[in-house]
């Protein structure tokens, strides 16, 4: 039996299977640091997002909701703002969303790996980012929407 087929093939299989590298860094925060992880590419084309997630962030305390064709965001002096999706960006295991309403433009970064809440100290299972009408970026933590929020840990 030939090895060069064998071989590409097991390659193939691993690449094809959704192998992911574990996240590279420190294994915990720091003492009184942010620890909202920042958006970076990080893992490997084949990971999977979610197609509805929610990100959160701490002051403004934004909560970003993405579904189907719209981002509901809520927030200071805002509740349920939609904004209608124009299109999407996949690239480097981010997945960028981008949409608009009749006042102005949000878009919203998802990207995988664990995501520490700088307040509460919950654990996601995602970063992200928002832009809302080209203020930020404003970092925080996602969860797919059918995930119930992760509770704050017992430090």
């Amino acid at each position: 039996m030939k090895r060069g087929p064998v071989l590409t093939c097991l390659l193939a299989a691993l690449v094809l299977g959704g192998c992911e590298r574990a996240p590279s860094g420190p294994a915990g925060p720091a003492a009184g640091a942010h620890v909202a992880s920042p958006v970076t590419p990080d893992a490997t084309p084949t990971t999977v997002l979610p197609p509805a997630f929610v990100v959160s962030t701490n002051e403004p305390f934004w909560q970003a909701r993405v579904e189907d064709s719209a981002v509901v965001l809520d927030g200071p002096e805002v509740a349920g703002r939609r904004f209608a999706i124009e299109r999407e960006e996949p690239g480097d295991g981010t997945r960028v969303v981008h949409a608009r309403d009749g006042a102005g433009t949000i878009e919203v970064r998802l990207a995988p790996g664990p995501c520490q809440d700088s307040m509460s100290g919950a654990v996601f299972p995602y970063s992200g980012e928002l832009v809302v009408d080209g203020v930020g970026p404003t970092r925080g933590c996602a969860r797919p929407a059918d995930m119930p929020p992760p509770r704050p840990s017992q430090g």
